[in-house]
Formats: structure tokens, sequence, C-alpha cells
């Protein structure tokens, strides 16, 4: 029956019964609080243990609660994956949408940061951005005219948000398109001969942080308890060791009810990224507009960014040419 119930539920239960516990142990005993007592040993070393019994028992659960979290069928992790699975499958042509992501979901993006900037700022047109940066400044207390169109006046702090939009100061880093179609918790991008030919470095590594991490701990926990030893008081009070017993479970309890919520919202935000990918392929699937590009377009696209005079030129001569033939005839 336990077994079926809500680990979030279980916990939270033994922390309240931790709390009741201390509530009961202080409210019958006369417990005063004396400030001179934090410069103790004693003080010192109770809050030391209490710290490490904090520390392991919120690392565990983190743990706990991560694997358990991503087993359950029902988590949100669990059905993103799912989610994911089947709109991936329904890309077939990938090509098309690694340019669908770079032509189409990134520029309108940036596009959509860039006029929420602006509207940060109450810039309501956004042709604006159209203008030169010489020209923007112009703008500032005072209306304008270019290009046959009219702008209103723009204070200061306005046009320093253009101006820094037209700079690229407002930089958006973009991922590559893989980042869409893969997920790192679920698999790699890379194939399964390459994953072949590192298993004996994984395995390797691994091992290597296994032991160098179990040790750590062991060294440090011997360590604790180490300058914890003391020797036996005998007229140490009862209700003290009681009371000491009880600050000490609901250190455990509690640290270890909030590192299974941790490790539950870690599993949260690897969900959200990858339904973040799944709206991205739904998305791609609904915009019947988008025509692939052949790779002959994409270069001369690029060569017309990067050469503008040269076309220019081009575009020119055959303006010339075509006039002459014209004559001609």
């Amino acid at each position: 029956m336990i077994k079926r119930l809500n680990k979030k539920i279980v916990l939270g239960v033994f922390a309240l019964f931790s709390v009741i516990a201390c509530i009961t142990v202080s409210s019958f005993i006369p417990f005063t609080f004396d400030p001179e007592k934090i410069k103790t040993t004693k003080f010192i070393t109770n809050e030391i243990l209490i710290c490490a019994i904090t520390i392991i028992s919120m690392i565990s659960t983190i743990f706990i609660g991560q694997a358990s979290n991503a087993q359950n069928e029902r988590s949100r992790l669990a059905k993103a994956r799912s989610e994911f699975f089947v709109s991936v499958a329904k890309i077939v042509n990938i090509s098309k949408f690694f340019q669908w992501v770079k032509l189409v979901l990134q520029p309108s993006d940036i596009k959509a940061m860039y006029e929420r900037k602006m509207r940060e700022f109450g810039i309501e047109d956004d042709s604006v951005l159209k203008l030169e940066v010489s020209e923007i400044k112009q703008l500032i207390n005072k209306a304008g005219a270019f290009n046959g169109k009219y702008y209103r006046g723009l204070s200061e702090a306005q046009v320093k948000v253009l101006v820094n939009i037209k700079e690229g100061k407002y930089k958006v880093t973009l991922v590559d398109p893989v980042y869409y179609i893969t997920v790192k918790t679920i698999s790699g991008n890379k194939t399964i001969t390459e994953k072949s030919s590192s298993e004996s470095k994984k395995k390797a590594a691994f091992l290597s942080y296994s032991i160098a991490s179990k040790l750590i701990m062991t060294i440090l926990i011997g360590m604790i308890f180490a300058s914890l030893a003391r020797e036996i008081i005998s007229e140490q009070d009862v209700y003290e060791s009681l009371m000491n017993f009880g600050s000490r479970m609901f250190s455990l309890v509690s640290s270890a009810f909030m590192g299974y919520i941790v490790g539950c919202q870690i599993n949260d935000i690897d969900a959200e990224y990858i339904e973040m990918r799944t709206i991205v392929h739904k998305q791609f699937l609904q915009d019947e507009t988008f025509v692939e590009k052949t790779n002959e377009e994409l270069a001369k696209e690029e060569f017309e960014k990067e050469n503008p005079i040269q076309i220019e030129e081009i575009n020119n001569g055959s303006e010339q040419t075509q006039i002459e033939q014209n004559n001609t005839v």
C-alpha cells in the first residue's frame, strides 16, 4: 500500500511528524535561548553534524527523485518524451526542416525579440528600424520625414534602444537546427558506430568519476565524524539528547523531502525544453507556404549578400546590354 503512495506525500508526512516531535519536546521542557551557547564547541559541533546530515540527505534524494520521476509514465518528462518521438517521426524531410529553422523560425524569433524591446520603451512604429542609424538619431525630440514617410519624435532612451538594435548589441544565441530533433537526455546526435567506438573511454571516465566521488564523500564524512569524537559525558541531560535527536531527524527528513522535490523539478525543466522542441516541430509541419531551396539558390543568396557591389555592376551591365539590343532592333 505504501509503495503505491506518492513519495512526496510520504516524505511530507514524515517531515510534519518530525516537526510535531520537536514541538512536543520543546513544549513540555523549559528550553531557553542562550546566545552564549552559540560560541561553544558543543553548539558548533551539533551544527556541523546537522549540516552534514542535510547535505547528504538532500543529494541522495535528488537522485532518487530524478530516477523515480523519470520512470513514472504520468510524469511531465515521460509525456514530453513520448510526444517528442511522435512529433519528430513526422518530419520526413530533415534538410527542409533545417532550412525552415534558419530561414523562418530564427528570423521570426529575433524580430519578436526586437519588437518586445521596442514595446518596453513605448515604440509603436516598427518601420523605424528600416532607417539608418544617422536618420534615427535625427528623431530625438522631433518628428522627421525620410524616403517619403513621416516619423514621430523619439526620446533619447527610445533612440538608444533602436541604435542598439541596429548595431546588433541585443544578440540572440542561435542553436544548431540539430538541437530540435535530438535530446541529450534521451539520445545524443552521434551514430551507433560513433558511440561504440568510445565505449572504453566512457567506461574509464565513469569508473574514475565514480571512485573519486565516493572516496571524497567517504573521506569528508569520516573527517566530520572524527572531529565530533569526544568523551561520553554521563551527566548529559536526557532531554537535551532527545532534542538533538529530534532536530537531526527533522533535518534529515525535511532535506530529503526538499531533495526529492528538487529532483522532480530538474526533470520538469528537461521536460519543458523537450516540449519546446515539439512545438517547433508542429510549427514546421503546419507551415505549408515554406518551399525548400536548392543548394545553388542558397549559394547565390549568400554570394549576393557578401558581394553587393559586384552584383550591382552585373545587373547594370545586363540592363545596358538589353538597351543596346533594343536599340539595334
